[in-house]
């Protein structure tokens, strides 16, 4: 394995790791309401950043390519878990049926493109699914905010384990990854350079 594909494994580990120690300690719950949003876009702007910006993290997602990431996005089939929570009377409506039908739709099209053949019909449908998956986890975290600005505690079962590592660590990632892979269909549409291929980064 690469070094730089070790170092971003050791990454999300380490990553996924302090939030589960974040969700064992209950952090979200000695929180504002507003905190918790303010944590989400924290992490979320800085992986993106670091996604653009970190030599090393280029390289590493180049090296990993599209189908990997795609099949991490497989894990957003938690939102059937959301809307058995909404059955037990665990979760709100509004966010167990928003975020949890979008996700499951969005695993559904990560995993039909984890098999759809690379060409023009899969760039298209690729930039189609990422732009509404994108569109659907900050659609499920401004519900979440506002449940937890309206309804003070609605939204507890995010704050202990193992829910927690949906918004300290699934979510951040999937956003970042959605900014990755916008940014490197977009340099692949161009044709910087006839041999730039989807999940490679753009020559600089």
């Amino acid at each position: 394995m690469k070094t730089s594909a070790c170092r971003l494994l050791f990454l999300v580990l380490a990553w996924a790791a302090a939030a589960a120690l974040a969700g064992a300690f209950r952090l979200f719950s000695h929180l504002p309401p507003v905190g918790v949003q303010l944590s989400i876009l924290g992490l979320t702007v800085g992986f993106s950043v670091a996604l653009v910006c970190a030599g090393w993290l280029r390289a590493a997602m180049a090296d990993l390519g599209v189908r990997p990431v795609l099949a991490f996005h497989v894990t957003r089939f938690v939102g059937i878990y959301f809307l058995w929570l909404h059955a037990q009377g665990r979760l709100p409506a509004e966010f167990a049926e928003r975020a949890g039908i979008g996700d499951i739709a969005a695993a559904a099209g990560a995993l039909v493109l984890l098999f759809w053949p690379e060409g023009p019909g899969f760039r298209r449908a690729l930039l189609v699914w990422n732009i509404a998956g994108a569109a659907d986890l900050l659609l499920a975290v401004g519900t979440a905010g506002w449940l937890n600005v309206t309804r003070p505690g609605s939204m507890a079962e995010l704050a202990a384990l193992p829910l927690t590592l949906v918004p300290l660590w699934i979510v951040p990632i999937l956003l970042g990854t959605h900014v990755h892979l916008l940014r490197a269909g977009r340099a692949s549409s161009k044709g910087q350079g006839s041999r730039v291929k989807l999940g490679e980064p753009a020559p600089v």
